[in-house]
């Protein structure tokens, strides 16, 4: 598909949760946080489509006068860009978090490469240090796969079959536990599908 086929199809799957669309000036202070533009497609969703409240779950963040429940963490996605320049988890100045999915897990979009890399956040998995993770595909891509589809799930449906929750609860080190830092193998993923295996090892292990 391409970015205007992406476009129509995103429009006419919006749903009443939509928002109104986004003022120029509210795009362009968004970006000015950033430190970098959106990525096209995204900004014309916002000034044509609606201030958020479309995509997977009808749950993507908007810029300045995003109102919605979806958020639990950041008000916007200025909001997000300001907090990462100074994250020390991985999340930098570029990025911005684009779709929260409860639980602590995010959907990240990086700004700094013109296409709008993807990247997951779930810090249940392990820790902090290795919440963050690439997805290996772009924003118009990760957006095409939600056309039409209900997301049970962060990320694509399935989710937790690939890594169950009570299995997950078992991978979080406590933060703060000096005497066992953390030496878990983050995911890999090939096109915004998991490939590696997910490990998780501790000095005390060894």
């Amino acid at each position: 598909m391409t970015e205007d086929e992406i476009f129509e199809a995103i429009r006419s799957d919006a749903g009443p949760d939509v928002l109104p669309v986004a003022s120029p000036e509210a795009v362009a202070e968004a970006e000015e946080a950033i430190g970098y533009p959106l990525p096209s497609l995204l900004r014309r969703l916002y000034l044509e489509v609606g201030n958020g409240g479309f995509g997977p779950r009808g749950g993507i963040i908007g810029v300045r006068g995003y109102d919605f429940w979806s958020s639990d963490i950041f008000a916007d996605i200025t909001e997000s860009a300001v907090e990462f320049r100074t994250e020390s988890y991985g999340r930098r100045a570029g990025m911005i978090q684009l779709l929260d999915w409860g639980c602590a897990i995010a959907s990240l979009l990086d700004c700094r490469d013109p296409e709008g890399a993807m990247w997951g956040w779930d810090p249940n998995l392990c820790c902090l240090d290795h919440a963050l993770f690439a997805q290996d595909i772009t924003f118009a891509s990760w957006l095409k796969e939600s056309i039409g589809r209900d997301f049970a799930d962060p990320f694509y449906d399935g989710y937790f079959e690939v890594s169950p929750r009570d299995e997950a609860a078992s991978m979080v080190s406590t933060i703060g536990e000096e005497e066992e830092p953390c030496m878990w193998l983050p995911p890999v993923w090939v096109k915004g599908r998991k490939a590696g295996i997910w490990e998780r090892r501790h000095l005390s292990d060894d």
